[in-house]
């Protein structure tokens, strides 16, 4: 049996395509040559064999309903073949056309694109690519007469890192790189047909967000049993996860850590993707987000992310220590590859600022927070510590662990409605930190989302320790400007409030925090020469550390849990609000939890900074106790916040205790408390019972306690 020569002669019938062709083999005699040996290729092989990929693909899928590729003598390049894939050979309708260069020729070269776009247009093919081996790029072919620009492009692909030159596509990793990338583009050209030139598609917020769920479960489904199983082999990882957690106060309050972590590392990932692609919107300079199959995350995402910290958003996509501890599995992989796939079919330019403010709002629901460690503070208990602490007309107001930054868009709120000021003007006001990088990403897309069309500015979000901060240190932050910018150093600076609902940390899981992190919390409280004892809660560290940023006339509002009211530990706190601060107001609920999603009784503490220490004469302490729920007291509607405001003012200026079915308000004298305080005696003063008693009570007994 004779070889058909003519095919051997076409084929370039050398040692390496022989081994495609074991009869020919056989019949010429001829050793197939290794892709070791075989040492220069050039484009028109590699042309050759994509044409067998392409092909290849067109039998596999033939719902594709396409003819074949095929290469054809150039009409534009003389004595070299255009690659053309068609719809039907016969009737000359052509799908696309493929102008393939080395590595040598740069995808940006401007000749690469006229002359494919000439060679599309002399073959009518709807759409073209161009192709360097390492970059490609698929446009849409523009009317006769009309020049391909940037513009007509549909998609592009980052340089693939496996190919560095021509003789890579003999090479077994880069081929199959090389492959799929062929048949990316035939897919992107073909999907685009189909539907109709490539519209991307619309974005509806509950549709959108309904899918972005079934996502994060997936995606967590495949971390989180990855994190747990090298958690319990990894003694190391298992107690640095649990330094973690108590950190950031959550360890304890639920059920599962691995659980908590593999969510945080999630929702993290998600937010910080979505938010890239929103950016996209108003920043053009910002790549198309793309990977390649050999990429492996999150270390492939960096890139895109130091990118976008060119434009600050640092408490976005700065790197986190989870980045390392969090195992990224291979179904994962596959998951968030096409989700970012998913991501770009996707019509971002013409989305609406308060859709894409609703899809970062409904991001994590309030049922998922627990899970995450991120305990939801309801709106109106921050409003009431806002409506007691934050200054409307000036200003500057700070959340020391803002979680999700309930308290910072509460107070945003009240000045924007008080005050009337710029979205971008409230910002410089607002400061949050959080040592958690998830929680800190939340705040910032949460103050973002006020104003999704303001890009053009940065909130002062510090993804980074309350306790590692001091008053005037210079915070390094990038505005927000096409191309960068320097470095803007902001001193942070002395606050007018401080607000917040501190971590909550159980005495028996005080011993998982770190070593160095214990030091720190016990230095805050020295610093205002209290020696705390070994089980003081968290949140009392954080009113000591507060003191430093405080001035005169300055308010912190905190939910605090009620403990510091009978125990030992509250025995200094108690004397600090006497001392260097004035009890402005300490409120608990007959009717309510104000944190219910913990076990723990909590109240509301407003202080002010004294400019001298110890209480004026005939101070007094005001202790309020509501019998109403929040949303009883301050319904919603146009006069809200005006309701709170004359609450606070009318607890203030109360002469006297009084009582009626919704509030009561119990004064304390100051003075009393203080000489009762006095001493070396480590007992705190009963102050729960002024919260608990009926007014009647103090008729009959006094306020002796």
């Amino acid at each position: 049996m004779r070889y058909p020569l003519d095919l051997v002669d076409a084929r370039e019938f050398d040692r390496y395509n022989l081994r495609r062709y074991p009869i020919a083999v056989a019949f010429l005699g001829i050793t197939p040559m290794t892709a070791r040996e075989r040492r220069t290729t050039n484009e028109w092989e590699f042309q050759g064999e994509v044409l067998n990929w392409l092909n290849e693909e067109i039998r596999r899928r033939r719902g594709m309903g396409l003819d074949k590729t095929t290469q054809e003598p150039s009409k534009v390049t003389p004595k070299r073949n255009d690659l053309v894939v068609w719809e039907n050979r016969a009737a000359e309708c052509a799908l696309l056309t493929i102008e393939l260069k080395t590595p040598e020729t740069s995808i940006t070269d401007p000749k690469l694109l006229s002359d494919a776009d000439e060679k599309a247009k002399r073959w009518g093919a709807r759409y073209f690519a161009i192709w360097n081996m390492q970059a490609a790029e698929l446009y849409q072919t523009p009317p006769p007469g009309i020049q391909a620009t940037p513009l007509h492009r549909i998609h592009n692909w980052l340089p693939d890192p496996l190919v560095t030159g021509v003789d890579d596509w003999l090479k077994r990793k880069p081929a199959i790189s090389l492959q799929k990338r062929a048949v990316e583009i035939l897919d992107r050209a073909w999907t685009s047909f189909i539907t109709g030139g490539a519209q991307p598609l619309p974005i509806d917020a509950s549709v959108f967000v309904e899918r972005l769920a079934e996502v994060l479960a997936r995606l967590r489904g495949e971390i989180q049993p990855t994190l747990a199983k090298r958690a319990a082999a990894d003694r190391s990882l298992r107690k640095r996860l649990r330094a973690l957690a108590a950190a950031q106060g959550f360890l304890g309050f639920v059920e599962d850590l691995d659980a908590a972590i593999a969510g945080q590392y999630t929702y993290r990932l998600i937010g910080q993707i979505l938010f890239y692609f929103a950016l996209r919107r108003k920043q053009s300079s910002l790549r198309a987000l793309s990977l390649l199959p050999s990429d492996i995350i999150p270390q492939a995402l960096r890139p895109y992310w130091d990118d976008v910290r060119r434009f600050d958003y640092e408490a976005l996509f700065q790197f986190s220590e989870l980045d390392q501890l969090v195992p990224v599995p291979h179904n994962a992989q596959l998951l968030i590859r096409h989700l970012i796939e998913q991501f770009s079919t996707y019509d971002w330019n013409n989305l609406r600022d308060d859709v894409l403010g609703a899809i970062f709002e409904r991001l994590i629901p309030p049922s998922e927070q627990r899970l995450l460690g991120q305990f939801y503070t309801q709106p109106r208990v921050a409003d009431v510590l806002v409506a007691f602490t934050v200054d409307s007309q000036g200003g500057n107001v700070l959340d020391p662990g803002c979680g999700s930054g309930t308290f910072l868009m509460r107070a945003y709120d009240l000045i924007k409605a008080q005050s009337g000021l710029s979205h971008t003007d409230l910002l410089t006001k607002l400061w949050g930190f959080d040592i958690s990088p998830f929680a800190a990403e939340l705040a910032a897309i949460n103050l973002f989302r006020q104003d999704m069309s303001a890009f053009s500015n940065f909130p002062r979000i510090v993804p980074h320790d309350f306790f590692d901060r001091t008053p005037g240190e210079q915070i390094p932050f990038l505005p927000a400007k096409a191309g960068g910018a320097e470095n803007v150093a902001i001193e942070i600076p002395a606050f007018s409030a401080i607000i917040g609902n501190p971590p909550y940390l159980r005495s028996q899981n005080q011993d998982d925090l770190d070593k160095n992190y214990k030091i720190k919390l016990s230095q805050a409280a020295i610093l205002n020469g209290i020696r705390p004892a070994s089980k003081t809660d968290l949140f009392a560290f954080f009113i000591y550390k507060a003191l430093q940023f405080m001035r005169p006339g300055s308010r912190i509002g905190f939910v605090t849990s009620a403990s510091w009211l009978t125990t030992q530990f509250g025995t200094p706190l108690q004397r600090l609000m006497l001392d260097r601060l004035k009890l402005v107001a300490l409120i608990g609920s007959n009717a309510e939890s104000f944190f219910s999603q913990v076990d723990v009784n909590t109240v509301l503490v407003v202080a002010e900074m004294r400019a001298t220490p110890g209480p004026a004469s005939g101070e007094s302490m005001r202790f309020i106790t509501l019998k109403k729920r929040l949303e009883e007291l301050f319904p919603s509607g146009p006069n809200y916040w005006s309701s709170l405001l004359h609450f606070a003012d009318t607890v203030e200026q109360a002469e006297q205790s009084c009582e009626d079915d919704s509030v009561r308000i119990k004064l304390v004298d100051a003075n009393h408390e203080r000489m009762d305080l006095s001493g070396n005696s480590k007992e705190p003063r009963n102050w729960s019972i002024y919260l608990r008693s009926p007014l009647t009570f103090y008729e009959l007994f006094g306020d002796a306690i």
